[in-house]
């Protein structure tokens, strides 16, 4: 059965008992340091950074290769498109109207692939070491509304169970000798109105059942919110704060200000 997953691999590392507004600041500043670097040598500096840092937070190999093969097409489809789409600068490689291409087309083409990836695993970092649960407490502690933090946290709670139940509706529907994967695109839409119709019911059902829980646990009756848990930075937290701040700031002074490039 496949579908969605929760990304996130339970461990006892430095980066999952680190402040879950401090991994969300750092993933920011990360992020934002892949967009101001062009130099090739910095991004795979940084892409080695970030795959360190990976192997740190001990992420399942399954779950890393699954979330990561999709980053991976993106990058090779980027490194073959990016030259031809590019053909500026010199020297030519190759040259045959109208396919150009040229080795600063190439690097480029690289360069920006490695950024994509700098990207993906800045954010896939953050779900490998962070729950959902505290990922969302993270978010309303930093100034997100209550009810969409709890909105955000239904959705990611019930997004695996969802995938599961349209997954066993397909299942059924072959078992009845309904092929959801032959013939031509009229024929497919056709024959998945026998899956999205009890899909849909199910999903109304599930939204009912969710309401009826929350109105049973008097959701809204008080405007003051009580945790179990409630999120306390300590020192290693404002020391990695300071890192991950430091770790954009400085190098965006250094382009913005001196004029270096990166």
């Amino acid at each position: 059965m496949t579908g969605f997953i929760d990304l996130y691999t339970e461990a006892g590392t430095f980066l999952h008992r680190t402040d879950p507004r401090v991994k969300i600041v750092a993933v920011a500043t990360l992020s934002l340091l892949a967009l101001i670097m062009s130099n090739l040598v910095n991004l795979l500096v940084l892409a080695a950074v970030m795959v360190v840092l990976i192997l740190f937070g001990r992420a399942s190999f399954k779950k890393t290769m699954l979330a990561f093969s999709y980053v991976f097409r993106v990058m090779a489809l980027i490194v073959v498109l990016w030259p031809l789409f590019n053909p500026g600068g010199t020297p030519v490689l190759f040259d045959l109207w109208p396919i150009k291409i040229t080795e600063p087309g190439i690097l480029a083409g690289i360069a920006t692939a490695v950024r994509i990836f700098c990207l993906a695993a800045a954010w896939y970092l953050l779900m490998f070491t962070t729950s959902q649960r505290d990922l969302v407490r993270g978010l309303v502690k930093m100034g997100l509304r209550f009810d969409f933090g709890l909105s955000l946290a239904m959705s990611l709670r019930f997004l695996p169970t969802f995938s599961a139940i349209v997954e066993s509706i397909k299942e059924a529907q072959r078992a009845r000798g309904l092929e959801l994967d032959k013939g031509n695109f009229r024929k497919r839409a056709k024959d998945y109105v026998a899956v999205l119709v009890p899909t849909v019911i199910t999903a109304l059902k599930m939204a009912d059942t969710l309401s009826l829980a929350l109105q049973s646990r008097a959701y809204g009756a008080r405007a003051d919110r009580t945790y179990v848990r409630e999120l306390k930075m300590r020192a290693g937290d404002y020391v990695a704060l300071f890192i991950a701040v430091a770790v954009f700031a400085i190098p965006a002074t250094v382009k913005y200000i001196f004029s270096v490039p990166l």
